[in-house]
């Protein structure tokens, strides 16, 4: 039997063109790791074998007839999200043939994430007829023992189209269709990526954002138009949150070869990378500051954290101005005005752990200083290379309210005053009013309308996160007067 083999020496940069190919019967080709293979007409597999492993790219410009087999390496026993490279692999086989991991009942390491009840459904051991892979749709699995696993049928040659649901939330598990990488976002490809095409140029989902479960820190990564250029890989499984029936486009203009290294950071902006960690779990949540983004919601620039299900461990921040209460793990700010901008961060732990959080701070100005304030003990922390904050929660934490993160040049010490940088005031509903950041003591609530008539007046005993029952009001704008023996600040609303 004739072999040919690619390996990345016999490719110049580790790519091969060809105007056409064809296997015929006996023959064996194989794509090795990393190696890529670009067809400007036809592919045609006659009776031979196709395989590709784990990291090549594939792409075919004209017509394909012949199945191809593309290993997709896991290199441990965690949960990964994937999808089908290749169309028409049967479901029942699959599971046959890949040693998947055991569960509780007859669950087996196969599942599908259901939005209509934000949970996951598990393939039963025995089941028979299950189908095959749709092209787009995403799984998750688990091996039993690390090793690859196999996917066999034909190419996608044109656009796919992957229908989107909403019902409990929006998030639809999907993945990439194709044998090669798919651009993300404008940082890959400024025309041909999936968040233009489906957000930025449609209105088709519900933030310019990306999830990927990352089964190294057993958390969800989120990406947007200004997080690194990201090539999604082949077999790749992720996340998108629809606003409605909708379909998600991936196009074949969105297909292109990527090598290992192609991750690069695009420019020496301001950047903060919080991580908070218990010891075991590891939580991330990042500020850039660009040029042309605001202190509110920027949609493409700023993201929220994976909402389909329970985030028990998390750090994310508050939007500093016009928040709805949106959890973000990216948040962009303008590169101006850094002593005024004081983020609200929140976090999500059980009582009674060790926490730990550190900052990697990038291409700040010499001087300029990052410090983590503790309402709870009215304490600031610088956070550098070789000083982090730690401590043993007492009590559950669940949002924000305790935490903020001033840059300023100064010298930051206790003797905090009322700030509104400080304070978040936001309707969570029509009828309710939320007030972050008073962490104790009295205070009182005035609120008026544009005309100056006092519509309401309340007090309170702050518990770092208070709800005020609001009365019937008239959509519009309303300014809050909040005062308590630190001082007085105001802060507009808008009833919707």
């Amino acid at each position: 039997m004739k072999k040919i083999l690619i390996v990345p020496m016999l490719c110049i940069l580790g790519v091969l063109n060809s105007q056409n190919l064809t296997i015929k019967s006996g023959v064996s080709f194989v794509m090795q790791n990393e190696t890529s293979l670009t067809v400007s007409d036809d592919f045609t597999n006659s009776g031979g074998t196709f395989t590709m492993n784990s990291g090549s790219s594939f792409i075919v410009k004209g017509s394909s007839s012949g199945d191809i087999t593309y290993n997709r390496t896991l290199s441990t026993t965690n949960w990964y999200l994937i999808s089908s490279p290749v169309v028409g692999q049967d479901i029942d086989a699959f599971v046959s043939a890949e040693g998947l991991a055991t569960g509780t009942g007859n669950n087996i390491g196969l599942s599908d994430y259901s939005n209509s009840t934000s949970e996951w459904t598990y393939y039963q051991s025995g089941a028979s007829g299950t189908g095959y892979f749709t092209s787009g749709d995403g799984r998750s699995i688990k091996l039993a023992s690390a090793g690859d696993i196999s996917f066999t049928g034909t190419i996608n040659t044109s656009d796919v189209d992957i229908g989107l649901t909403t019902s409990t939330n929006g998030f639809n598990l999907v993945g990439n269709p194709y044998p090669s990488f798919i651009a993300a976002n404008n940082s890959a490809d400024g025309t041909n990526n999936i968040l233009k095409v489906n957000e930025t140029d449609n209105d088709f989902l519900t933030e310019a954002t990306i999830w990927f479960w990352n089964q190294g820190t057993n958390s969800y990564d989120l990406i947007n138009h200004v997080s690194s250029a990201r090539h999604i890989a082949p077999g790749q499984g992720f996340f998108v949150s629809s606003n409605g029936a909708n379909t998600l486009r991936i196009t074949e203009a969105m297909q292109s070869h990527q090598g290992t290294d192609t991750f690069q950071r695009l420019s020496l902006r301001p950047e903060i990378q919080l991580t908070m960690t218990n010891g075991t779990d590891i939580s991330n949540t990042d500020i850039f500051y660009i040029e042309g983004t605001t202190t509110g919601w920027d949609n493409g620039y700023d993201s929220t954290i994976f909402g389909g299900v329970a985030n028990e461990f998390a750090i994310y921040t508050h939007m500093l101005s016009d928040s709805q209460g949106q959890d973000l793990g990216i948040q962009s700010l303008p590169p101006e005005n850094y002593e005024n901008m004081v983020i609200p961060i929140g976090i999500n732990a059980i009582s009674g752990i060790d926490i730990m959080i550190d900052a990697t701070i990038t291409n700040f100005s010499s001087g300029m200083n990052v410090y983590l304030e503790d309402k709870e003990d009215n304490s600031f922390t610088l956070l550098a290379a070789d000083s982090n904050f730690t401590t043993t929660l007492i009590s559950d934490l669940n949002g924000i309210g305790r935490f903020y993160l001033h840059t300023t040049s100064e010298t930051l010490s206790s003797d905090d005053v009322l700030n509104k940088n400080n304070i978040s005031i936001y309707t969570s509903s029509k009828e309710n009013l939320r007030i972050i950041g008073v962490q104790n003591g009295s205070a009182n609530i005035h609120i008026y309308d544009i005309l100056g008539k006092e519509v309401l007046r309340a007090s309170f005993e702050g518990t770092g996160m208070n709800d005020i029952q609001l009365p019937i009001l008239k959509e519009g704008v309303y300014i809050v007067n909040l005062s308590s023996d630190r001082g007085s600040i105001n802060k507009k609303i808008i009833i919707k």
